[in-house]
């Protein structure tokens, strides 16, 4: 990883807790999946994945949740609304898209739940450039209709057929007519069978464990699966 500045472009609201951050950075490369961290004036480094994907350098974009305003992460939104630079560490990570094979016949699958939405974005938008030939389903899982955001991005998405992408709303509302239910049962409906699959699973510590024993009664080996969570947090006893 390496100290980097990086020209703040946009700061954008997407819903009453999610931020777009758009930056301009250069020479500074990363391989799809990874993460940086923001660097703040009170010397503490905040880690995001990175939601762009490297062809789109030197643009680079994040996605922020700020739960309340005495998160680090109100901090940052803070921060970055009004510098017109920051300071950056990266890449760090290894949940990258080179975990992987480069080809593969059985599904890939990227699981998000959240704001995770943008691990699994750098990933998709990088198979999609290199023209990957595999099936792929990204899986974004959300509380409320009200969490969801970049809808627009998800409705309108120029992928090949082999690339499908869902988004499950946990609580059914008026306000949504899409799928509904625990993100794990929309992928367990879908696939019957992943002992060739492997898996990319970005979010809360007990929602990665959670779906990885889902996908384990499946078939797929824990070896096939990735996350950034099983660097720092070890997987509970069953």
């Amino acid at each position: 990883m390496k100290d980097v500045n990086a020209k703040v472009i946009r700061v954008e609201s997407l819903n009453e807790t999610v931020y777009k951050v758009d930056l301009e950075i250069k020479d500074s490369p990363f391989i799809a999946g990874q993460y940086l961290m923001i660097a703040l004036p009170t010397g503490e480094k905040v880690p995001y994945s990175i939601g762009s994907a490297p062809h789109e350098l030197p643009n680079l974009s994040l996605y922020i949740l700020v739960s309340d305003q005495e998160s680090l992460a109100f901090k940052v939104v803070e921060h970055l609304k009004h510098s017109p630079s920051v300071d950056l560490v990266l890449p760090g990570g290894d949940a990258h898209i080179e975990k992987a094979p480069a080809e593969l016949s059985a599904p890939l699958l990227l699981i998000a739940g959240g704001t995770g939405f943008a691990q699994m974005k750098s990933i998709f938008d990088d198979l999609v450039h290199k023209g990957y030939q595999g099936p792929v389903h990204f899986y974004w899982g959300l509380r409320t209709a009200a969490d969801t955001f970049v809808m627009d991005w998800i409705k309108d998405h120029q992928s090949p057929e082999n690339f499908h992408i869902h988004v499950v709303v946990n609580e059914k509302s008026d306000d949504w007519d899409g799928r509904t239910g625990w993100l794990y049962e929309a992928i367990l409906e879908d696939h019957l069978e992943l002992t060739d699959s492997h898996a990319f699973i970005s979010g809360s510590v007990g929602m990665v464990y959670g779906t990885l024993d889902q996908l384990e009664a499946r078939g797929i080996q824990e070896a096939n699966c990735h996350s950034d969570v099983f660097a720092y947090a070890p997987r509970p006893s069953k």
